[in-house]
């Protein structure tokens, strides 16, 4: 009996070693594991688990470039609930079979890691860029974000999943000569993905534009559904009214757009969630908005001035002519189609005309 006793006690404890190491596969910090033969490159925040799952991002290196480096780039998001995963390819660059080897990885580690499989991102970085499309696109893995750096999307097609599902960005510094392949990005999938747009670090070559980060950052938060009333990185927002009206005195033709929020009212609602993560991304939105001095004001600070402005509810959007005065008035129920904020803003803006006009 006492042998039966060890026998299975010996077998109890090494069913605990068992599970103790499949636990600590993917342990919190920095790490590495070699999976479907290519080395990755892990940064884990301590707290994600089963019940606080995070959000991953797969990033792949440049020719020449590290998976160390590539994790290192994106450490600060870590704290932030993201899991970094880079994939080391096999030579200097990514062949077809090391392409096909990451698309596995995202794959696996999308369901392995303490992950929500809704929030996850790739990023490829120039020669990681060029092979991106394969992952972006996989209709198994189905990014919710595809960013491309110092790259650009080879792709004129998209699988139907993304017209709804797939936020993609083109970042490149002005001087790179990757940068037209950047804004190509736009054109082969506008219509085709949830929003696309680029952006170019000014006076940067073929580098990892370190100036876009704050907002690659916020932009990969709100393709996931991230969402605080206020923050948001859509325009390059005036510090008050008065400013606006200020900086507009000299100016012969122009207006002021005033996006008007609750911190305390607008966290749960769906409108002003869809309103920053989604609305003021539209193209003609930006284009005219961008024309204009933006304001934001939250309703809890600034009751009066906003029901000067004549709002009465968060969120809306106000657009005001050069001195202040009111023009539009747009409250919740006409923010949820784009064209009526566009046609709002484009009322006020110096260049009517549509981009490329």
């Amino acid at each position: 009996m006492a042998s039966v006793r060890l026998i299975v006690l010996a077998a109890v404890l090494l069913f605990a070693g068992t599970v103790g190491a499949e636990e600590a596969a993917y342990p919190a910090g920095r790490s590495s594991k070699t999976i479907e033969g290519l080395v990755v490159e892990l940064h884990l925040p301590d707290d994600v688990s089963e019940k606080k799952p995070g959000s991953l991002i797969v990033i792949l290196h440049g020719s020449g470039g590290t998976a160390t480096g590539m994790v290192g780039s994106l450490r600060d998001w870590v704290s932030d609930g993201y899991v970094i995963a880079a994939p080391k390819s096999s030579g200097a660059s990514w062949s077809q079979p090391d392409i096909q080897a990451a698309l596995r990885i995202a794959r696996r580690l999308k369901h392995e890691l303490p992950v929500d499989p809704k929030k996850l991102h790739v990023v490829g970085y120039s020669a990681g860029g060029w092979a991106l499309d394969s992952l972006a696109f996989d209709d198994e893995l189905k990014p919710c974000s595809a960013t491309w750096i110092a790259a650009g999307c080879r792709r004129g097609s998209a699988p139907k999943w993304a017209a709804k599902g797939l936020g993609a960005i083109a970042l490149a510094g002005s001087q790179d000569a990757n940068a037209p392949h950047a804004r190509k990005t736009v054109d082969l999938l506008q219509g085709k993905v949830r929003s696309v747009e680029s952006r170019f670090e000014p006076k940067l070559g073929h580098e990892w534009p370190r100036m876009l980060m704050p907002y690659l950052q916020w932009w990969h938060g709100a393709m996931e559904g991230r969402f605080t009333p206020g923050v948001d990185r859509n325009f390059t927002w005036v510090n008050g009214l008065e400013k606006a009206v200020k900086s507009l005195e000299d100016q012969k033709k122009g207006g002021i757009f005033v996006y008007a929020y609750s911190t305390k009212n607008d966290a749960q609602s769906d409108v002003a969630k869809t309103l920053q993560n989604l609305t003021l991304m539209d193209p003609l939105v930006r284009w005219y908005g961008n024309q204009l001095e933006a304001v934001k004001l939250d309703w809890d600070e600034h009751t009066e001035a906003l029901q000067a402005l004549g709002v009465k509810e968060t969120p809306s959007v106000v657009v005001l002519k050069k001195d202040g005065t009111p023009k539009r008035v747009l409250g919740p129920k006409s923010l949820k189609k784009a064209r009526k904020i566009a046609s709002a803003l484009k009322s006020v803006a110096p260049n009517k005309k549509k981009p490329g006009k």
